[in-house]
């Protein structure tokens, strides 16, 4: 029998607490432990041990009462079992624990007795009669009971009753202290006449352990306070650290949930009992109880590891990428979890398994479960979940090394009974919500998150993002080290086109605005990037703007385009430009930038302002206002209105001759056309018309671009109605038409490098009928959207702007004899094409 005395200098040092919890985590070990109340003055080791002794059922024994009565000169000794309480074990526990509690305390017998004892046994007496005493209890405890352990808690002193536990009977004594100079000298006493005592009497040298208890914040190595630490731990035994040389005392630190409630946790296997004076204690027992150190280790290693999976499925998920999202997915609420349940079969009722965590979903099916094990038991419990549990993903904490504690191997199936589990390689566990969206939650592959976002899963938004960027290489400085970030081109294209594959519109919405956020900032250190040769901030920023967000906003649906520029979602709000820019910039050789025209223009208006009457404060207000108005009156525009060519084709039926303008047009003509609108047939015949005479105009039939305004204008009913006769969906028609309206605006709108504008690319405005658009400019718009489509790859674009331009009038089909000719060559051409006589800014005798 080890006897191992705890003793403290002074009290609330956590003691009784420590006591406690030693001895249950030696019981559920399957040790058989004995737990000896020896604090005479203030006992409460059992209710430490939950065992309040209740005035409805007296107990009256104790160590006090049964030294009382030995004191008495009885020829036979009290039966130990009317002074120890058997306390309550887990079921399938090996091992036991009994408690001999100081006595009855705090009922008045227990001082009557404590007083009797006082005087009947004095343990300073020379005589040795209280000494003898207390030998004859822990003989009896020996040969009676056979403990494997006699934990004693001690008090302070070394010539009264915690003195003679601690010098006479442990085998090792756990000194705890707390970091100041009176506990420090204190223990340094008992310490040393502890040692003194032993060589007088020549005993075996008794194991000291010095423990520092409600520890704060980190121990100085400096002054006093940290001298006496050091002599502590040199005339004892102290921790081992990586220095052998250099010894340091187990520390204990101040844990307010623990230490307010007297919550024992010792050999609890719930993650939810595991803090930092949980740990602690485990690594103290590993070194004071050498037999049980593997053990110890292995409760460690297990708690520490569902802790760790429990805290990553409780908190927010961490995510990859910074996003605009709070989260990738909600995490797994408290509520949710279940700790240390024992699982039956449903179809052998003997048969049953422990699992540390099981995660149920909103009708209390199991969903998934969590166990630590040997790496060598997988076999065998992977065979008893996918035969005797309906959860759908099992995650296993395999222990294979000491040193690889934390592998996990997450298992997932189908819905259902028929499937077995099989691997993933998944290593971050599923959320909730992917059980509901995912047929198997171990199967995240692009085919199947795609899936999911077109069933109208908006959270599958950020992670399809965050797998993008992946995919080209684009990641955080965190996980450069990590083995992500690996490009894989192939399948960074597959997510590019399911993600514009999308129908709904506010899921697009979603897309974009989660694309432009990281088109707009930068998420990683570039210090570090620039130090790594990799990708700076900005860099990374502009190619995910032109190889995702670009790409996005042209063939996405156009209501998600315009829902995307509308209003802002937030003050200060600006929509991203790349995709414009890419138009503009990458294909037509100008440069696109509204925020920078806005700006020339407030600077010019300030320069007109008299002194003195345009502040500072004004003009950033002006600023403002012209940025926002500028970008607020050039976001394309869904109309539902009749386009010209109709008004104009009502009107001249009427009246051949009429050469007036649109809105002079009377109510009569208005309310034709508005009827023939309404009329899905009637409609349609119209169109049938004019596809048989091949008069399918883009400009004033199917949009516009309002060059006063920089506005783009698309009538949809038009456009609906049309899809069908050419065999096409009306997302693909309103694309094109929105990419060919777009060349024009950048034609008119961007500038040069010497900062012009292309005046002379304005369209005409739609209120005469005999206003036509030019061929040239028509047919340069088409070769420039020609090549928009191209580089956008999206096959179904292409092929509905081939089907719309066999309908259309020539200089809408001339882009086919100009693929051929280099883009280089046709921005020359574009140039010239912007520039018209009172452009070119020639002297007049050059001009004549």
């Amino acid at each position: 029998m080890k006897t191992i005395a705890f003793y403290s200098y002074k009290g609330g040092v956590g003691r009784s607490l420590l006591v406690a919890n030693a001895a249950r985590f030696l019981g559920m070990l399957g040790k058989r432990v004995v737990a000896l109340d020896l604090d005479i003055e203030a006992p409460g080791l059992h209710y430490k041990l939950g065992q309040g002794l209740d005035s409805e059922f007296p107990f009256t024994g104790g160590a006090v009462p049964y030294l009382v009565a030995t004191a008495k000169g009885a020829k036979n000794p009290p039966p130990l079992n009317n002074h120890l309480i058997e306390l309550a074990m887990p079921k399938g526990t090996r091992g036991w624990l009994r408690l001999m509690p100081a006595g009855p305390a705090p009922n008045r017998e227990y001082w009557i007795a404590l007083k009797q004892l006082r005087e009947q046994l004095r343990f300073d007496n020379p005589s040795g009669k209280g000494l003898a005493a207390l030998f004859d209890l822990h003989a009896r405890i020996q040969e009676e009971l056979e403990p494997d352990y006699l934990l004693i808690d001690s008090r302070t002193g070394v010539t009264e009753l915690g003195g003679l536990a601690t010098t006479t009977l442990a085998d090792c004594v756990v000194c705890l202290f707390v970091a100041n100079q009176e506990s420090i000298d204190g223990t340094l006493a008992i310490i040393e006449a502890l040692k003194t005592s032993t060589q007088q009497s020549k005993r075996d040298p008794i194991r000291v352990i010095p423990v520092v208890a409600r520890v704060t914040d980190n121990i100085s190595d400096e002054g006093q306070t940290a001298e006496g630490i050091k002599r502590l731990v040199k005339i004892s035994e102290g921790r081992g650290t990586d220095n052998k040389k250099d010894l340091k005392p187990f520390v204990l630190p101040h844990d307010s949930l623990l230490g307010t409630t007297d919550k024992v946790v010792g050999g609890e296997k719930k993650a939810s009992a595991f803090s930092p004076l949980h740990k602690a204690y485990l690594e103290l027992f590993q070194n004071l109880f050498p037999q049980a150190r593997q053990e110890a280790e292995q409760v460690l290693f297990r708690l520490e590891a569902v802790a760790k999976l429990k805290r990553e499925l409780t908190d927010q998920r961490q995510r990859r990428f910074r996003s605009t999202e709070r989260g990738i997915f909600a995490p797994w609420e408290d509520t949710a979890i279940e700790e240390g349940v024992v699982i039956r079969s449903k179809q052998d009722t003997k048969t049953s398994r422990y699992a540390d965590l099981v995660c149920r979903g909103p009708n209390d099916e199991t969903l998934m479960i969590v166990e630590y094990i040997p790496g060598s038991e997988e076999s065998e419990v992977m065979q008893f979940w996918s035969k005797h549990s309906q959860a759908r993903c099992v995650i296993l904490l395999c222990q294979q090394e000491k040193n690889n504690w934390d592998t996990r191997k997450i298992y997932c199936r189908a819905k259902g009974w028929g499937e077995e589990l099989q691997p993933t390689e998944r290593y971050t566990p599923p959320a909730p919500i992917e059980f509901e969206i995912y047929e198997n939650p171990g199967d995240r592959s692009v085919t199947q998150v795609l899936e999911a976002l077109h069933r109208g899963n908006e959270d599958m938004v950020p992670e399809l993002i965050a797998h993008w960027k992946e995919c080209m290489g684009l990641h955080d400085d965190k996980m450069h080290m990590k083995g992500f970030g690996r490009w894989r081109p192939v399948e960074a294209r597959s997510i590019l086109d399911g993600l514009a594959a999308t129908e709904k519109t506010e899921v697009a919405v979603r897309i974009l605005r989660n694309a432009a956020h990281f088109s707009f900032q930068s998420w990683g250190d570039e210090d570090f990037e620039m130090r790594h040769g990799f990708h700076n901030a900005s860099m990374s920023a502009t190619l995910i703007g032109m190889e995702l967000f670009a790409p996005l906003l042209w063939r996405l649906p156009v209501e998600a385009t315009c829902a995307y520029w509308g209003e802002p979602p937030h003050p200060g709000w600006t929509p991203c430009l790349t995709g414009h820019r890419l138009l503009a910039e990458d294909l037509m050789g100008l440069r696109y930038d509204p925020v920078r025209d806005a700006l020339k223009e407030s600077n010019f208006l300030a320069a007109q302002a008299p002194d003195g009457k345009f502040e500072e404060g004004d003009r950033d207000d002006r600023t403002s206002h012209l940025i926002y108005r500028k970008l607020r009156q050039s976001r394309p525009r869904l109309s539902k209105d009749a386009p010209p060519i109709l008004l104009w084709d009502q009107k001249l039926r009427e009246d051949h001759y009429w050469a007036g303008e649109l809105d002079g047009l009377d109510k009569k003509t208005l309310d034709k056309a508005k009827n023939l609108m309404s009329e899905p047939f009637q409609l349609q015949t119209w169109l049938r018309g004019r596809i048989s005479r091949g008069v399918l105009t883009t400009c004033s039939l199917f949009g516009r671009y309002d060059p006063s305004f920089a506005r783009i204008e698309l009538y949809t009913t038009i456009l609906d109605a049309l899809a069908p006769l050419l065999g096409l969906q009306p997302r693909y028609l309103k694309n094109i038409v929105f990419i060919q309206l777009s060349v024009l605006a950048i034609a008119h709108q961007a500038r040069d490098c010497d900062g012009q504008m292309g005046f002379g690319f304005a369209t005409a405005l739609p209120t005469n009928p005999f206003q036509k658009e030019s061929p040239a400019h028509i047919t340069i718009s088409q070769y420039f959207a020609f090549r928009l489509i191209e580089r956008l790859g999206d096959m179904n674009l292409m092929g509905a702007f081939e089907k719309l331009s066999d309908h259309q009038p020539e200089q809408y089909r001339s882009w086919r004899r100009m693929r051929h000719i280099p883009v280089e060559q046709m921005r020359t051409v574009l140039l010239r094409a912007r520039l018209g006589e009172a452009a070119l800014g020639l002297p007049p005798a050059i001009q004549e």
